[in-house]
């Protein structure tokens, strides 16, 4: 079966919504207006823009919720929304269509309502001679009259088995307002939300600097710190709003970013300023830690009652009170820290410092005019065979202590190959990645599990010994015990997961990276 065509989208500057117009002298087609209606638009995506990435679109749209595609332009699925919140978890959506899709999408963050776009809209249908609809025209003027230059948007919508008709349609529309009033999908609903004070995907939790391999090391590491700061800043103010727990999880990995960049930097900031900042982030990192240790567990909730067995699941209740209880009470304390003076003192002669013109002294920061390029490549080429050399040294046994020290070791690894990913083989890059990322999934685990499993211990051994207990105990009890399995397999994995890492093919990938690099 032919597919039908996609949607095409023109935006009409100082254009009145009268077809006859745009088909003056065109006795093709007969139009009939349907009447006038004023749409308000809600605009929903996560934090670090998901939908918008996956060339998708979220819009409240009167009391129905679409999910558009963008490269088709269709709605991919649609539920009834009574409600315009100011933001939304997938699984509150009863409809399970949209609820597994946005699920799909963005499996911990919220769908946050980041605009909204007051319309006047018209549709048009298009009819042939014997009055069947060929096509139809939808146009939408903006509203809101402060960001806009009184700009329509035309939509052009085909009808299955007229194509042709469609199509002449197309060329009409071209012919009367010329071919740069045509525009994309993403276009449309971009111009939409520029509309409503909005750019679409301006966050990445990630790096994405590009930085110039010639450059000094010292300007390169300048720039990166910068581009962590910017994270930390465009988390702090929603993590007391706890929307989501992301948001405190991208902070305390800008922070370990940072952290990184200054464990790499002796030689090239000076050493009291390299100190101090070192000790600053290194307190700042271990404020955010009871919080996000909560906020795991509370999120692991329908797995560790998955896990017991369903006469026990009750009794597991009161730990989740407690838990969330104890999580308003850290992130109560975390949040008068983020806006006490302190702080921002912190924040303010941080950036002062990144953005001053640090001096080169060839006796305390000797390697600070060193090339980006080849600083890169030294303290790659180390970091990878520390992580080889220390992996070849874990028992059979593989402690917990060996290999909580070798995930950090895997992390500063990759904390640096994302740093300088401008500077390394784009392809070849990705392939290191995935391999290491294969390496550092195991171990993750493990430590996760060893850090749950020891703060049940630790929580049932605060417990007090009553008969009301009894069962309580049982539970964490039994969850502890489950735990201890899981970690166990995951620890016998361990040994194939590192000699998958430390195979030829990994050494000729690092080896071809750092090579092409210099």
């Amino acid at each position: 079966m032919r597919a039908i065509p996609s949607p095409l989208f023109f935006r009409l500057p100082e254009t009145s919504e009268n077809l006859s117009q745009l088909f003056a002298g065109n006795d093709m087609f007969l139009f009939k207006p349907e009447q006038k209606i004023k749409e308000t638009l809600h605009f929903y995506d996560t934090f670090d823009w998901k939908t918008w990435k996956a060339n998708n679109q979220v819009i409240l749209n009167g009391k129905k919720l679409v999910v558009y595609d963008f490269k088709g332009h269709y709605a991919i699925c649609s539920a009834p929304f009574r409600r315009v919140p100011r933001s939304f978890f997938p699984d509150s959506i009863d409809n399970k269509e949209i609820s597994a899709k946005l699920g799909r999408l963005a499996k911990l963050r919220a769908f946050m309502q980041f605009g909204s776009v007051e319309t006047l809209l018209q549709n048009w249908r298009l009819l042939d001679d014997n009055r069947k609809t060929v096509a139809t025209v939808e146009f939408r003027r903006l509203s809101n009259n402060h960001q806009n230059d009184g700009s329509i948007f035309l939509t052009l919508y085909p009808v299955r088995g007229y194509d042709r008709f469609f199509e002449s349609a197309a060329v009409r529309i071209r012919q009367a307002c010329g071919n740069s009033t045509e525009i994309t999908s993403k276009g449309y609903y971009q111009a939409l939300m520029k509309d409503a004070g909005v750019t679409p995907g301006n966050y990445s939790s990630k790096p994405s600097v590009k930085l110039n391999p010639r450059d000094t090391i010292l300007d390169s590491a300048k720039i990166l710190q910068l581009s962590a700061l910017d994270i930390l800043s465009a988390n702090e103010e929603w993590i007391p709003k706890h929307i989501d727990t992301e948001f405190l999880h991208d902070y305390r990995v800008a922070v370990r970013r940072i952290r990184s960049i200054l464990a790499q930097c002796k030689g090239v900031f000076p050493p009291d300023k390299l100190a101090h900042y070192k000790k600053a982030f290194r307190e700042l990192g271990k404020r955010t830690n009871n919080l996000r240790d909560q906020d795991v567990y509370l999120l692991q909730e329908k797995r560790f009652m998955s896990i017991l067995p369903e006469q026990m699941r009750d009794f597991l209740k009161p730990f989740f009170t407690d838990l969330l209880n104890r999580q308003k009470k850290e992130l109560r304390s975390f949040t008068r820290y983020l806006r006490s003076d302190a702080y921002r003192t912190l924040m303010h002669e941080w950036e002062h410092f990144l953005r001053s013109d640090i001096s080169s002294d060839p006796e305390t920061t000797p390697a600070a005019k060193t090339t980006t390029v080849d600083f890169a490549v030294l303290t790659v080429g180390k970091t990878w065979k520390k992580v080889i050399r220390h992996g070849r040294n874990i028992s059979t046994v593989a402690t917990d202590t060996e290999l909580h020290a070798l995930r950090i070791d895997c992390k500063k690894l990759r904390y640096l190959l994302e740093f300088y990913a401008s500077v390394f083989p784009a392809r070849t890059l990705q392939k290191v990645l995935k391999q290491l990322k294969t390496l550092q999934n195991n171990l993750g685990v493990f430590v996760d599990l060893s850090v749950q499993q020891t703060y049940l211990f630790d929580y049932l051994s605060s417990l007090e010994a009553d008969t009301h207990a009894i069962s309580f105990s049982a539970a964490i009890g039994g969850l502890i015990t489950a735990l201890h399995h899981e970690r166990e397999e995951t620890r016998q994995n361990f040994h194939n997961a590192f000699d998958t890492f430390d195979s030829d093919e990994t050494e000729a990938l690092f080896h071809a990276l750092l090579k092409k690099s210099r």
